[in-house]
């Protein structure tokens, strides 16, 4: 990112922190800064086939200003340790941080999301980005959600940038089941704003919340990339995806959780065959 425009970023960051600060009533001020670090944390850890080991720590806090102000901070840690067919670390740190404004039935957020990836590769890489998003309540069971992605990544071979939007549908049928639907676009573009990929992407989920603590998710997407190759020929191909996905999660004793996952998805390709991926996942984590 050029010197101007991290600079720009700076003052920007600067400016909301400050008007978080003058938004503290004095005589509770230096409470509310200290309310300003993460207080809840999550981690999970879990192991796939080939050696290969997933840890994540996350943390959030939540502070409440001024009626229908809010400034929420998170962080997230991640570390992978793969052994085949040889031995791959990796850590990356995320954090996001920005308002969250009531007005009437709309929430707007405007987070600011940054972070960083090491590996024992020596491929080190940092993104910048924000994530606004808007949701209105339409009644009492219906939410629409807009929310738009923008991400510049930055590593020693490459710069590329993303630009997503997304518009989503969300409706309770009643307390325990609810339905959401949604359409996405993403794109990604080169140093030299040249395109490299453009995904666009529908897809709708069922949730439900049994007797017990249960809590089950049914999944279903259809998607289709078109990748554009920056030579004089503007060459491109594309191509089609489907995926399917059920997941649940159980509530153990002492805060502690357990959720699995089972996904199949299918791609079609112009010139390749169609191939199937099958995984499944199971994951114990528990909320500090």
């Amino acid at each position: 990112m050029p010197y101007a425009a991290r600079t720009r970023l700076l003052l920007t960051v600067t400016t909301l922190l400050i008007l978080v600060a003058q938004s503290v009533p004095a005589d509770d001020n230096l409470s509310s800064i200290y309310s300003l670090l993460p207080t809840n944390f999550s981690g999970s850890s879990r192991v796939l086939p080939g050696e290969r080991r997933e840890s994540w720590l996350s943390s959030e806090r939540l502070l409440s200003l001024n009626s229908g102000f809010q400034w929420l901070t998170s962080t997230d840690l991640s570390r992978t340790r793969f052994d085949q067919p040889f031995p791959v670390r990796a850590q990356s740190l995320n954090l996001s941080t920005g308002p969250k404004i009531r007005l009437g039935n709309a929430e707007l957020s405007l987070p600011f999301n940054a972070g960083r990836e090491t590996s024992s590769l020596g491929s080190d890489a940092t993104w910048t980005g924000s994530s606004p998003r808007m949701t209105l309540a339409l009644g009492t069971n219906d939410k629409v959600r807009l929310e738009a992605k923008l991400s510049n990544r930055n590593d020693q071979l490459s710069t590329t940038r993303k630009r997503s939007a997304s518009v989503s549908w969300l409706h309770n049928i009643n307390d325990r089941w609810s339905v959401k639907a949604g359409l996405r676009q993403e794109r990604e573009f080169d140093s030299t704003d040249n395109p490299l990929s453009t995904v666009a992407e529908t897809y709708a989920n069922i949730d439900a919340r049994l007797a017990g603590g249960w809590r089950w998710s049914l999944a279903s997407s259809l998607s289709g990339t078109s990748y554009g190759i920056p030579t004089s020929g503007d060459t491109t191909h594309r191509d089609r995806s489907a995926s399917l996905a059920l997941s649940t999660r159980y509530p153990l004793y002492g805060g502690w959780w357990i959720s699995g996952e089972l996904k199949a998805r299918q791609t079609w390709g112009e010139a390749e065959p169609l191939w199937t991926d099958q995984s499944g996942a199971l994951k114990l984590f528990r909320n500090f």
